[in-house]
């Protein structure tokens, strides 16, 4: 499993295949009735593909974007269109792709996402699958999408333990001068 820049996943030797394969994934785990074209988007847009494969074939794939619409101090990426093939589900890959999402950039980046939460058609395993991971649900921020209500959930940067180090160890000397 490998999440591949836009550049790195059209230097693959079988990048249309792959192309072919995740496209087709991504729109049946939406239940949608025609092929969409996620990852030609996503090229497009200079994002990010991920994907996992088992038995040889494509079980599970997402998507990443560097959110740079709007001026921040803070660097943000949109991650979407998580999915798992119907016959690997219940297997924690949902969690396995997402993390790895967090391992390319969850030092440097707010990630954030929408999830379907339509009364009657809420994604339990997904929000399950995106609180594991350390996303939290924004209840009042929530836009309509083509399947029904969706609310944001958002995952702040990772703070590593050489960090925190370095704070205390900045703090201790401040109060040394003093």
């Amino acid at each position: 499993m490998v999440v591949y820049s836009a550049n790195e996943f059209t230097s693959l030797p079988n990048f249309n295949d792959l192309k072919g394969e995740i496209n087709l994934l991504s729109s049946q785990v939406f239940n949608h009735t025609s092929v969409s074209d996620n990852v030609g988007m996503t090229l497009n847009e200079d994002g990010y593909i991920g994907y996992l494969t088992l038995d040889n074939k494509i079980v599970a794939c997402g998507f990443g974007k560097d959110d740079t619409s709007t001026p921040s101090k803070y660097k943000t990426m949109y991650i979407h269109t998580f999915g798992v093939h119907s016959d690997y589900r219940g297997r924690g890959l949902c969690q396995l792709i997402v993390k790895e999402f967090i391992n390319k950039f969850g030092k440097n980046y707010i990630l954030y996402l929408t999830v379907r939460t339509e009364l009657g058609h809420v994604n339990e395993n997904a929000i399950r699958c995106y609180e594991k991971s350390g996303f939290i649900m924004l209840p009042e921020v929530y836009r309509d999408h083509y399947d029904g209500k969706n609310n944001a959930m958002i995952r702040l940067p990772t703070i590593s333990k050489n960090t925190i180090r370095k704070r205390r160890s900045r703090k201790k000397s401040r109060n040394k001068r003093k």
